[in-house]
């Protein structure tokens, strides 16, 4: 089995290699509730579930008001700064209102209103409330001491007509016939954290321009007195018409009008009217310019508030602007920032070039990346929220014995995955960070299978910067295998990281190797060794692939991985992914293979080089990981081995990834 040179360079410069920059915390973090899991312990009232994806709930009785309240939400750090944004959709009309309470040391907040979104069109933000937690600006709740913790309530109120209750579990309710909750999100800052521009907008290796097909619109061609005042619904009919939808100029502004402030900007309303238009919508603020990337390399929408003085902006239709909105429509090679604009003077200069560095100033500096993220779907912002995950090839029954026949692996906690397709509570999904070869034996591509999906939760694909490397690592409750990879900010004595569907971990430094590896290849084989005898003595699982379960290439994939190096997950894709060395030349941590002699081109088996003519490997021959000689192992002298041998009924390969 030969493989290209290229595919091993590919390999070795996955995700896990990226070189990431310094990892800054973040001033903002964004909280998105899609998924039937995200809302265990919420209360409801008038609410049944929905057939997801449709929502996630269904108004009960059409005839009066249903509400669902948040659980007590344990913030990732203190925050001074909240914005509040839902989806709903209304068949026959109706209103949304969305409401926010915080935690100090004083204790709860009363309620703040966000205020009422009407399907028909436009909205009414509430009166002024301002008391001793803080004031709410419209759709910023700004507060005058940190907040630990939030909650939040939607209250949807249908539209009126003939009062009438549909029969609970009725396909007319769940299958949307009623007002439906689609999603929550909130998006809370630190006013006080540092602004690192190093971070915020770093251009990592081997950046690709990208660029989005939309719309030329300017606002300041449309034919009303308030022209100058509508940047947001411009911008938003530019997204919307980007994916898909009819979305005119000014009858978005109609939509997204706040009666009682007679402003068009507000964010809660645009990205309401977007939800209601049947598209995932919310305001969030985004830390970097690679954030945003990830949305408009998965095919979402973002429109960007940003606030500069006078010629901090260059190329910019505005000299200067205290809030303005436009599109981001891509990047440049260099990194610049492509934006259709809508104050240009007319369409054919909408689309406008802004310089990487002062467009960060602009936008995550000074407006904290304040955005409307609008998108069909959200399939590929999850990741793994249990310590561990079973990926099955097909939905298991309730057995143990079935469960087993059909796990294809384990995914950790953290771990990026890709929805595709939801049936009852299962959810059929890629493993993005577990690759195996395809039949052209050229192509990686990403493990599929099904797992729960209440396991899943949203998450921002983040560069890594470390992975944990002891077999397990404490933070509270949590426990994490290792292999597991994370973001994290680093500290005297320890580290903080923020995965999805939880509080903040904070982690010792020593259960963490850093991203990308720097240290030497004696170091890193002397690692990989030393990972892998952490689990002699365990009970060998088929399928496993973390502290609490192990087969033979998930020990090798784990261990490498807790070193930097991202290998496939099956030993025969381990084995196109190494390179042939001979007996005399082998080294501990490179990999030994192994297969029928009467199948000789399908490896079933792979082992790690422990030194010494000894092998480590989880085998079912001893349903065990153990540390075993060679001769013991094949029956013949590891002395006069050679690769490519015939022994003990195995065809016997000697392989090695680290030069």
């Amino acid at each position: 089995m030969k493989i290209s040179a290229a595919f091993i360079t590919a390999l070795l410069l996955m995700p896990a290699h990226a070189k990431a920059a310094a990892a800054a915390a973040p001033r903002s973090w964004t909280l998105v509730h899609f998924l039937p899991g995200d809302f265990r312990d919420f209360h409801t009232r008038n609410l049944m579930p929905a057939l997801f994806p449709a929502g996630v709930f269904a108004v009960d009785d059409s005839s009066r008001p249903a509400v669902l309240t948040s659980a007590g939400l344990d913030a990732v750090f203190p925050f001074d700064e909240l914005l509040l944004s839902a989806d709903a959709v209304f068949p026959g009309g109706g209103e949304l209102e969305a409401e926010a309470q915080v935690k100090t040391a004083e204790g709860w907040s009363p309620w703040f209103s966000f205020g009422r979104f009407n399907a028909a069109g436009g909205g009414i933000s509430a009166a002024p409330q301002e008391n001793s937690f803080g004031r709410l600006e419209i759709d910023l709740l700004k507060l005058k001491k940190k907040a630990s913790a939030l909650r939040y309530r939607l209250t949807v109120t249908p539209a009126g007509g003939t009062p009438r209750t549909l029969a609970a579990g009725s396909e007319e309710k769940v299958r949307g016939k009623t007002p439906l909750i689609r999603l929550a999100a909130v998006s809370y800052t630190d006013s006080g954290a540092p602004y690192s521009h190093a971070d915020a907008a770093a251009r990592p290796a081997g950046f690709k321009a990208l660029k989005l097909a939309l719309p030329r619109r300017s606002q300041m061609i449309q034919q009303v007195n308030y022209a100058g005042d509508i940047c947001s619904p411009v911008s938003l009919s530019m997204a919307l018409c980007g994916l898909g939808l009819r979305a005119e100029p000014l009858e978005t502004a109609e939509a997204v009008l706040d009666s009682a402030q007679n402003i068009y900007g507000n964010w809660f309303f645009n990205t309401a009217h977007a939800g209601a238009r049947g598209l995932y919508a919310f305001v969030a603020r985004l830390n970097s310019l690679e954030e945003a990337r990830a949305f408009l390399d998965a095919g979402a929408q973002v429109v960007a508030s940003v606030t500069f003085g006078p010629d901090e902006l260059r190329n910019s239709p505005l000299k200067k602007t205290k809030g303005h909105l436009l599109v981001l429509a891509g990047f440049t090679a260099k990194g610049d920032v492509i934006t259709h604009d809508p104050a240009a003077p007319d369409e054919k200069t909408v689309e406008r070039i802004y310089d990487r560095a002062q467009f960060a100033q602009a936008w995550l500096k000074n407006k904290y990346g304040t955005a409307y993220i609008i998108a069909k779907d959200l399939n590929r912002f999850l990741a793994v929220k249990e310590n561990v995950a079973e990926l099955y090839s097909m939905p298991p029954g309730p057995g143990a014995d079935e469960r087993a026949k059909l796990i294809e692996s384990q995914l950790l906690f953290n771990e990026r995955v890709e929805l595709i397709e939801v049936s009852g509570t299962w959810a059929r999904a890629t493993a993005a960070e577990q690759v195996s070869l395809q039949a052209d034996r050229k192509t990686l591509a990403p493990y599929q299978g099904w797992l729960p999906l209440e396991s899943l939760a949203f998450s921002l694909p983040a560069p890594y910067t470390a992975v944990v490397k002891t077999k397990t690592a404490r933070s509270g409750g949590v426990e994490l295998s290792v292999g597991v990879r994370l973001r994290v900010i680093g500290g005297a004595g320890g580290a903080r990281a923020f995965p999805p569907g939880g509080p903040a971990l904070s982690l010792a430094e020593k259960d963490l190797n850093a991203l990308p590896q720097k240290t030497s290849a004696a170091d890193q084989r002397a690692g990989i060794l030393g990972t892998a005898r952490v689990f002699l003595g365990d009970k060998y699982y088929w399928g496993g692939r973390s502290a609490w379960g192990i087969d033979c290439s998930g020990l090798v994939n784990l261990a490498y991985r807790a070193w930097g190096l991202e290998l496939p997950r099956n030993a025969d894709d381990q084995y196109a992914a190494s390179r042939s060395v001979s007996r005399e030349n082998l080294m501990p941590a490179d990999l030994i293979f192994s297969a029928e002699a009467s199948k000789p081109g399908l490896i079933n088996h792979v082992m790690l080089y422990a030194g010494g003519g000894r092998l480590i490997e989880a085998t079912g021959d001893s349903n065990s990981v153990r540390e075993i000689s060679f001769s013991d192992k094949f029956g013949s002298d590891f002395r006069k081995s050679s690769n490519g041998m015939v022994s003990g009924g195995k065809k016997i390969f000697f392989r090695k990834i680290i030069n």
